[in-house]
């Protein structure tokens, strides 16, 4: 699977420390190339300046939240890059509220590494 994604950036936008290392450990156990934002608007400027394969959007941090951020960038900023919610409130209310606003999918936080790894791949494999 490292192969497949040796060549990957991956975009994760997070305001808390501890999931971000625990997703920063994830991408390096599966060979992605990853930059990491602290809330939307952080985002948003990242992927002004760089191309990403795919971005996993917290939805609720300061500043700018996931929604907002994600409506942004499908704004005009990059309509294309796929992006995919990771929250802990995996309701059907949630979920419907992040594909109105732009987002490709979803994720529960509790990720587990070797399910997470197949779903990333699956989601640039479609790109």
């Amino acid at each position: 699977m490292g192969q497949s994604l040796k060549n990957k950036k991956v975009l994760f936008v997070e305001d808390d420390k501890a999931n971000q290392y625990y997703m920063q450990l994830m991408l390096e156990d599966i060979g992605c190339s990853f930059d990491l934002a602290f809330n939307g608007q952080e985002a948003v400027e990242k992927i002004k300046g760089t191309k990403f394969n795919i971005v996993f959007m917290d939805l609720r941090m300061p500043v700018m939240d996931g929604f907002e951020a994600t409506k942004v960038i499908r704004g005009g900023v990059d309509k294309s890059v796929l992006i995919v919610a990771v929250s802990a409130h995996a309701l059907s209310d949630i979920m419907e509220k992040c594909f109105l606003a732009g987002m490709n999918g979803f994720i529960a936080k509790g990720i587990d590494v070797e399910k997470f790894g197949k779903e990333l791949l699956s989601w640039i494999e479609k790109s």
